[in-house]
């Protein structure tokens, strides 16, 4: 018969070894995750608050969702078109420097989902640092987007619907069927 200790050090024995193949797996995804990846660097314009293009290619940037280019917010001044406002800034940061966007999938609209840089500055950082973009990933970007928060500036200086929930209820409201107002509203009560 074989001592209780035996048995307690071969479960920690096998617990460390499990451990340590769960490792290995992990840094072994990533690191084929990273073969695919693809490196654009060049002249950039921006198509809207979070997507920028070069030639006929699409990036969309990680992480961050802008108002869409006809969304509107409310500031304390009134009404402001905050779509147009994060496009102009994001065109603004792309004629700062060298653009680098670094890439390993597309979305469903055949854009590069990309992390880009513009002189080695984030620049989805940058636009949601200036206010004018929530985060998609919780512990992404949350300071930039806390620090706008508490100064109050772009979308934080007033009141703003997500963009995900405008691009949501205009869709339904452009649809050419009778009801795409009564569908708005149903979709905003319910949560869709």
């Amino acid at each position: 018969m074989r001592p209780k200790s035996g048995r307690k050090f071969r479960y920690l024995k096998d617990g460390i070894i499990l451990l340590l193949l769960m490792f290995l797996g992990t840094l072994i995804t990533a690191k084929l995750d990273g073969l695919n990846e693809e490196t654009f660097s060049g002249t950039f314009r921006a198509v809207d608050g979070d997507t920028l293009a070069s030639d006929r290619m699409r990036y969309r940037l990680l992480g961050i969702d802008a108002p869409e280019l006809r969304q509107t917010c409310r500031g304390s001044e009134g009404e402001w078109a905050c779509g147009q406002a994060a496009r102009a800034f994001l065109s603004d940061t792309l004629k700062r420097g060298m653009v680098k966007c670094v890439s390993n999938k597309k979305d469903k609209y055949a854009r590069y989902l990309s992390r880009c840089t513009v002189d080695g500055e984030d620049v989805a950082g940058l636009v949601v640092a200036a206010g004018l973009a929530v985060t998609t990933e919780y512990f992404l970007y949350a300071e930039e987007l806390d620090r706008a928060r508490e100064q109050k500036i772009g979308l934080w200086s007033g009141a703003f619907e997500q963009p995900r929930d405008w691009r949501r209820e205009h869709k339904a409201a452009e649809m050419d069927v009778p009801l795409a107002g009564l569908l708005t509203v149903l979709r905003h009560i319910l949560g869709w």
